[in-house]
């Protein structure tokens, strides 16, 4: 796509550094070069590009490998400062993974829900974060092709966890940012909450 960076030598070092059956490996928060890394606001990735196919395969082989396997996997926790995340759909009939390039979440609902979280680039932390219910999406496919949807649930907020990613925001920070807000109850049947 016109005006996209290409991918950088070490970029497609990175991605060629193992086939399709290979997981990458993981950027860490207690690694001060990798902890940069995960906390850089990331650049779109041209859909188009030929390496992006092999980089979902081996992105998704990562996040569905074994004891570590996890619901969602960014871009920039396999190194690459790209927007480009893998979230499993289970919204979808077969619960399928998707990839979704140079996302843009356009509108967050006002009801959130609150949930436990952890992250694959945060070892053996789990907490509660709020995250809106239903969430706007836009996005492109590998041929370019633009899409939109709303899309709620426990979906949504693997979304906008993974979405943090991209912009450098991991789940801890928005645990520190909530302590200052309040909530109101929406209902006391299910953690639904207002923030005021």
């Amino acid at each position: 796509m016109i005006g996209i960076p290409s991918l950088t030598a070490e970029e497609l070092a990175l991605i060629a550094q193992g086939d399709q059956t290979q997981p990458m490996y993981v950027y860490q928060n207690t690694v001060p070069e990798e902890l940069a890394v995960l906390q850089a606001h990331c650049i779109e990735l041209d859909p188009q590009d030929p390496n992006v196919k092999m980089l979902i395969a081996r992105m998704y082989k990562t996040v569905t490998d074994g004891d570590r396997a996890g619901v969602g996997i960014a871009a920039p926790q396999v190194g690459l400062n790209r927007r480009m995340f893998l979230v499993k759909r289970f919204d979808k009939d077969a619960e399928p993974f998707e990839f979704f390039i140079n996302p843009e979440i356009i509108w967050y609902s006002t009801l959130l829900q609150q949930g436990e979280e952890g992250c694959l680039s945060i070892e053996d932390r789990y907490d509660n974060v709020y995250r809106s219910l239903a969430i706007q999406i836009t996005y492109y496919d590998l041929e370019g092709k633009h899409y939109q949807e709303v899309v709620e649930g426990y979906t949504a907020v693997i979304m906008q966890h993974e979405y943090d990613h991209l912009n450098g925001v991991l789940f801890t920070d928005r645990i520190e940012e909530q302590s200052t807000c309040q909530y109101i109850d929406a209902t006391t049947e299910t953690p639904l909450a207002y923030e005021v």
